[in-house]
């Protein structure tokens, strides 16, 4: 099934051409058409648009590091563990959305003063698995590696994942 329902609308190949991590070399223009809402004027506070391609998962993945090194104080291990989760989120938003009512997913990143919390949004309807297979971990794995909640509904499907932080300024005081 395609990821969505005119790939052509946004300039890219759909999920059903090219499997995870098979992306064309020197194809990297085609996940630039991300949208990057203003960020909040504190900065804890950041919002993406990407088109629903695989290639889309690796630009959103690079940005979303960017804002968790420089507004977080999360470990590098709780970094990456964040960034899988995400990723796995947006695999899902692209290769599951059914009959999606825009060809794109959403990501939010929004820091507090205890935790980060990241939000990936898709417009495609919830499909449950039909029969046992080699995949469908993915929940679990995302569940395992942070705090994440699923809500579903007809016209989308959002994931929020989060994971608790102490701010940068609490760790150079103390350094």
């Amino acid at each position: 099934m395609m990821a969505h329902s005119n790939p052509a609308a946004v300039g890219a190949t759909t999920a059903d051409e090219h499997p995870v991590g098979d992306e064309p070399p020197g194809d990297s223009t085609r996940a630039e058409a991300s949208v990057n809402t203003e960020p909040s004027p504190d900065g804890r506070r950041d919002n993406w648009r990407f088109p629903s391609v695989l290639m889309s998962v690796h630009m959103m993945r690079q940005r979303l590091r960017g804002f968790l090194r420089n507004k977080t104080a999360l470990s590098y291990d709780e970094t990456e563990d964040l960034l899988l989760a995400a990723s796995e989120a947006a695999n899902n938003a692209v290769e599951h959305a059914q009959q999606p009512t825009e060809p794109f997913f959403e990501v939010s990143s929004d820091v507090d003063d205890e935790q980060v919390t990241v939000v990936v949004q898709d417009h495609g309807g919830w499909q449950q698995p039909t029969s046992p297979s080699y995949r469908g971990r993915g929940l679990a794995m995302m569940r395992a590696l942070v705090n994440t909640t699923v809500t579903t509904r007809p016209h989308g499907t959002t994931v929020t994942m989060r994971s608790r932080w102490h701010r940068r300024e609490a760790k150079a005081e103390e350094g």
